[in-house]
């Protein structure tokens, strides 16, 4: 959820995009909530429907997500993508993994999302794919890392989506500081790697906090 105004669209833009998106669901209104309440920081609502969108355009049969958080853009998906589907996702903090668990239960997607406990860049290199649709939520610093190891485990046509690619605006301006500079660093070579990466057609969104989106060609 957002924790900022968003830093790409004119405050009367952002506003108007979100009040476009429909009433969440009883048990998204309360994931949303709960991570409101917690100050976790899980996909803005209008990141959530483009993940729905582009899942249930793909009709994926494995999804791979890194950054569970509270499994909110794991139930999305999973939701999206239909029954055949497989959603692994994948959380370093075991208190988050008790929550993504617990809701995914409340969900009914227990036999379909499986809640990987671990680093992110460990336990994807356990995965050989190929992978359909892949969602990056996680450490900034590392998502040049995820792309190497998720192009070459992409299926053919496979997706990837990447969340909080601009992070408030630091990736287009010069004057980041302290972590704020590493983070941006990371994700501004993210970017360039992805829409020049020869096995990907990318581009970079202005969705929420910036969205990477990429098909592998």
């Amino acid at each position: 959820m957002k924790d900022a105004a968003d830093a790409i669209l004119r405050p009367e833009q952002a506003a108007y995009l979100e009040a476009l998106e429909p009433p969440r669901d009883a048990l998204l209104a309360k994931m949303e909530k709960c991570a409101k309440d917690r100050g976790l920081p899980i996909s803005d609502p209008e990141v959530a429907s483009f993940l729905a969108v582009t899942a249930r355009a793909r009709a994926p049969k494995l999804v791979v997500e890194l950054g569970t958080n509270i499994g909110y853009g794991a139930i999305v998906m999973a939701r999206a993508a239909g029954p055949l589907a497989k959603v692994i996702t994948i959380e370093l903090s075991p208190e988050h993994v008790k929550t993504a668990r617990e809701f995914i239960e409340e969900a009914g997607l227990s036999s379909r999302v499986e809640v990987v406990e671990g680093a992110a860049i460990t336990e994807l290199d356990k995965i050989a794919g190929p992978i359909d649709m892949a969602y990056v939520d996680c450490v900034k610093e590392e998502y040049p890392r995820y792309l190497e190891l998720l192009v070459p485990r992409l299926g053919e046509r496979g997706v990837l989506v990447a969340d909080n690619v601009m992070w408030r605006g630091h990736v287009a301006r010069p004057d980041a500081a302290g972590a704020e500079a590493a983070r941006a660093k990371a994700l501004g070579a993210f970017n360039e790697a992805l829409v020049r990466h020869p096995a990907l057609r990318g581009v970079i969104l202005p969705l929420g906090d910036g969205v990477a989106y990429a098909v592998k060609v």
